[in-house]
């Protein structure tokens, strides 16, 4: 699988940053300037997606999960420091709570989007599941997915992104891809 070549975090972390800086300075050039502007629109779209597309979006995702996080920080801030409205078991806000504060659906909110990230999380996993399923049975895909997630897979392909993330924009920003040798 590696080819004899050390397969610690700091070559995997030279290799992306190498991929991540590369492709910076691809998006800087002049040629996705002109084949952005000059190929049709399903030509464009199959090259956006397939090329600096999939890193905007890996850069996008990033950032916005860190923009719910603080948004749940802030939300946290405010469920200590305010007057939460309370509600009957009818669901009507209860009289007599003057300067209460109705955060109630807000936390519904951020209760149905914790929710449906974890469900497309599991979804995720499902062409893997029964890949196995179909090849190998019952028994081995479980056992596949245990291996999958004891190993930690999930949180390496959040470290992976992250590096790839971190290493465009440096490079949209500042500039100044080297080689690095890996």
């Amino acid at each position: 699988c590696g080819k004899g070549r050390d397969l610690g975090f700091g070559t995997i972390l030279n290799f992306q940053t190498k991929i991540g800086t590369g492709m910076g300075e691809q998006m800087l050039s002049r040629e996705y300037y002109y084949l952005g502007t000059q190929l049709p629109i399903d030509r464009f779209l199959t090259f956006y997606y397939g090329h600096p597309g999939f890193h905007i979006n890996n850069i996008l995702v990033m950032m916005s999960v860190q923009v719910f996080m603080l948004a749940l920080v802030f939300l946290g801030t405010l469920n200590k420091q305010l007057t939460v409205c309370k509600y009957s078991s009818a669901g009507d806000i209860l009289p007599g709570q003057s300067g209460c504060y109705n955060l109630v659906p807000v936390f519904r909110w951020i209760k149905r989007c914790i929710i449906s990230i974890f469900i497309v999380f599991w979804i995720a996993f499902v062409p893997l599941f029964v890949q196995e399923l179909t090849e190998r049975g019952t028994g081995r895909a479980i056992l596949r997915l245990c291996k999958h997630f004891l190993s930690l897979s999930p949180v390496f392909e959040v470290f992976s992104t992250q590096i790839y993330m971190h290493s465009i924009l440096n490079d949209l920003t500042f500039g100044g891809a080297r080689y690095i040798a890996t």
